[in-house]
């Protein structure tokens, strides 16, 4: 469950800093005049809509499924698709990871966590941790780095280990 926290706390972060990280200068209407400029980072704000597109679903199917009240939609704003169907495309995304925060034991426990939600929301924090130029290595290679330099031994020796290890595991 904690990994699953983390991951919401990681998405709630990066929705809200994303619009603001490197800035690059947008021509438009700042309340500061005509012509004046806008810092905002366009991909940024992409990514931190999409954040929340890809939360609010799995609000709406932890709230169906498990029978309580999903949370407001007026936390999100909503554009109709061609099909017909509403979907979020932004909003207050700390609200809504709060009420996954609260719903987490039971998401955790729910068979499509593993193989549907966890993809998903791993996805777009990893596109969301290489706009902010701090994606990290995974622990697994993290470790194999530091045991090569400490060992002294070749890279292909660690392979080695590394294959055993995951054939062992």
């Amino acid at each position: 469950m904690n990994q699953f926290l983390k991951m919401v706390n990681d998405l709630d972060d990066a929705a809200r800093v994303l619009p603001r990280w490197p800035k690059r200068s947008v021509e438009g209407p700042s309340g500061g005049g005509g012509g004046s400029a806008v810092l905002v980072n366009v991909s940024g704000l992409d990514l931190a809509r999409e954040i929340h597109a890809v939360l609010v679903p799995w609000c709406e199917q932890v709230a169906e499924e498990r029978g309580v009240l999903e949370p407001d939609p007026f936390l999100s704003s909503w554009q109709c698709t061609p099909s017909g169907t509403w979907v979020a495309t932004g909003g207050n995304t700390s609200e809504i990871a709060k009420w996954l925060r609260q719903n987490a034991t039971w998401i955790v426990d729910r068979p499509w966590y593993v193989d549907e939600m966890w993809p998903e929301l791993l996805e777009v924090r990893r596109r969301a941790r290489g706009l902010m130029g701090i994606w990290s290595a995974p622990r697994a290679m993290r470790d194999l780095v530091v045991e090569l330099a400490s060992s002294g031994g070749s890279i292909d020796e660690m392979r080695e280990v590394a294959r055993a290890r995951r054939a062992d595991a």
